[in-house]
Formats: structure tokens, C-alpha cells, sequence
């Protein structure tokens, strides 16, 4: 797996790991796991506590973006592209309103693999060291507000910390339309199943709740055209 992936982040613009190979396409897919419909509708200067092992006796926001960067949660947002030909991928403006953040890039042309993705970090997580671990154990359920104009499914990672360059942790797909909606998936090992390529190696769901570090929606669209996402508050519920 020697394929160099092209990321480009808002902030600090690094590389994708080159473990995103030709099998990256099968990463950005939920490796068999079910199809949730949508539901009705600077650093901080200290962390921000992670939430008990134990019961959660409501939804806890995980990130709400308060800007194209940064959350309301003191976290902050990443956008990164990637593609089979990297020459033949470029992103567009990262923006921001209403607690939505829209990432786009283009494609000229059609790739083996692909992704557009978003990637939104636990609160008082800035991407880098020092990391605030971030106890999800407590809850049962993902809410997050997706959307997309340009395509029908999105791609949900759960990244612990370091995150999974090689997409081989819980994986989950969206199905979206244009107007931004909440979507409510179980965090089981069901709806959150490691990449079929990743031959059952990977982080589990159990194991990433523990210390859940960041996650990112992916647009894993792969033919010729821009092809866009957006994401709005991010929540944990009991």
C-alpha cells in the first residue's frame, strides 16, 4: 500500500498516511454495516472533562461547529481529500453557518478511490498532543446532522487517538439528502462494523467509545464532479 493520499486541512494542512491504498474505497463504506435512515427531522486553557463510564441521563454535544475551524466545545474542525490520482483532486472553500460546516472538492476526472471528508474532534481537542480523552462508554447512540447535494450516502469513521490512517475502525453509512438532517445510529458493532478489508482488525466500537477522539464524515464519491458535504451538531445519547 504505497499510494501517497493528499489531505488538506484547514489549519495545518498534513498528509493522509499512505495506508489509504486502492482498498481506501472499501474504508470509506460501512464494511457491512447496516443503513440508518434519517430521524425526524488558540487551545483551550484547560479540558474539558470527559463525560463518566457509567449511564448518561441525556445527550451530550460532542461538537457544534461555531465556526469553519473551531466547535463550540473548544474542539477543532478538519477538512481532508483524498483520490486514487491525487493530481486529479482539489478541494474547495470550507464554510460555515447556522452550526453547519460545508466541505467540497472536485474531481476531474474518475478515480478508483476517493473521499471528501470533515473531521470534527472531541471537546478541547485540538487535533494535536496534549488529547483530552473523551469517555463515551456511558452512551448507546450517535446523533449527527449530515448532509450532501452532490451524492446519497456519507461515510461516518470513529477515530480514536492517534485516528486510524488506515480507515480499520468503526464505520457507519448515512444516507443523505440536501437538506441537513439528524440522523440516529445505534453504536453498536452492527451499525459501526470495522471495513471489510480490514480482515477484523481494527477499533471495535467498544474500544473507541472508551477514548473516542474525533469523527469524520466522508464523501466517498469517486466520478468526475465536485461532490460536497455538510455537518452540523454532533451529539451523544444514553
Amino acid at each position: 500500500m504505497d499510494q501517497i493520499v493528499q489531505r488538506s486541512i484547514r489549519h495545518s494542512c498534513t498528509a493522509l498516511t499512505a495506508l489509504f491504498s486502492a482498498v481506501a474505497l472499501t474504508a470509506c463504506g460501512g464494511g457491512g454495516s447496516s443503513t440508518p435512515t434519517p430521524a425526524a427531522s488558540a487551545p483551550p486553557s484547560a479540558p474539558v472533562p470527559a463525560p463518566p463510564a457509567g449511564p448518561s441521563s441525556g445527550d451530550v454535544a460532542f461538537a457544534t461547529p461555531s465556526s469553519a475551524t473551531d466547535t463550540g466545545q473548544a474542539g477543532k474542525i478538519e477538512t481532508y481529500f483524498f483520490a486514487e490520482k491525487s493530481g486529479e483532486i482539489a478541494a474547495g472553500a470550507v464554510t460555515q453557518a447556522s452550526g453547519e460546516v460545508d466541505f467540497s472538492a472536485t474531481l476531474s476526472g474518475n478515480q478508483a478511490y476517493a473521499g471528501t471528508a470533515i473531521r470534527v474532534y472531541a471537546p478541547g481537542n485540538t487535533g494535536a498532543a496534549p488529547v483530552s480523552a473523551f469517555n463515551a462508554s456511558g452512551f448507546t447512540k450517535l446523533k449527527i446532522q449530515l448532509k450532501s447535494s452532490s451524492d446519497g450516502v456519507l461515510s461516518i469513521k470513529l477515530q480514536p487517538s492517534p485516528v486510524a490512517g488506515d480507515g480499520c475502525t468503526a464505520t457507519a453509512q448515512a444516507i443523505v439528502n440536501s437538506t441537513l438532517s439528524e440522523l440516529v445510529i445505534d453504536l453498536t458493532d452492527t451499525m459501526f462494523a470495522l471495513p471489510d478489508y480490514c480482515n477484523g482488525t481494527g477499533s471495535k466500537v467498544g474500544t473507541v467509545k472508551a477514548g473516542l477522539f474525533a469523527v469524520d464524515v466522508i464523501n466517498a464519491a469517486t466520478t468526475t464532479g465536485s461532490h460536497n458535504l455538510g455537518v452540523g451538531t454532533v451529539k451523544l445519547a444514553p
